[in-house]
């Protein structure tokens, strides 16, 4: 290229003028300081391309640099739409996954009802037949009682009577109305 073809000269220019990093900026006392939005704001980090400036008012040489920053831009809105859906989705997966749990719990509590009432039942079973069980026992102590009371009759009536085989053990019951 010959000087005299040169028909322009275009330069970029920083965003941040500073010669230090882009994290960091000068206070007033003219030393840096690092900028705390770096570690507060998730698009700090983004890469924005520096503005384009162009010295002669024939800017055909801009192409070449445009087709970078718009391929700067496609990136940076693919990564911008890549974080969206990967945020609609896990709002979604959340949304199942609490979907899940209520489900989850849902079941549990009835399954708390069903054997609450299960329980219930049973208790009932077990003092039915404890009730009963102390009427068999009861019924059983009468009876053996009863019995013995039987047996010293009959051995009482053996002994006032000499000829103890005549003795009806029917006739001893029907006078102590026990038949």
């Amino acid at each position: 290229m010959q000087p005299s073809e040169v028909s322009g000269i275009q330069y970029l220019v920083p965003s941040n003028p500073s010669p230090y990093s882009p994290h960091f900026s000068m206070n007033q006392s003219n030393k840096p300081a690092l900028d705390s939005n770096q570690f507060l704001n998730p698009l700090y980090n983004f890469y924005i391309p520096p503005q384009i400036h162009d010295i002669s008012p024939h800017s055909s040489c801009i192409s070449s640099n445009s087709t970078s920053d718009e391929a700067d831009e496609q990136q940076l809105s693919l990564i911008i739409e890549r974080k969206q859906r990967r945020m609609i989705s896990n709002r979604e997966s959340a949304r199942r996954s609490r979907m899940r749990k209520q489900r989850h719990l849902d079941e549990l509590w009835a399954q708390v009802v069903w054997l609450r009432n299960e329980n219930h039942q049973l208790i009932d079973k077990l003092n039915h037949v404890s009730e009963s069980h102390d009427k068999v026992l009861q019924e059983n102590t009468q009876l053996k009682e009863e019995a013995s009371e039987l047996r010293q009759m009959l051995f009482g009536m053996r002994l006032g009577h000499p000829n103890s085989t005549s003795v009806n053990v029917d006739d001893v019951a029907l006078e102590h109305g026990l038949s």
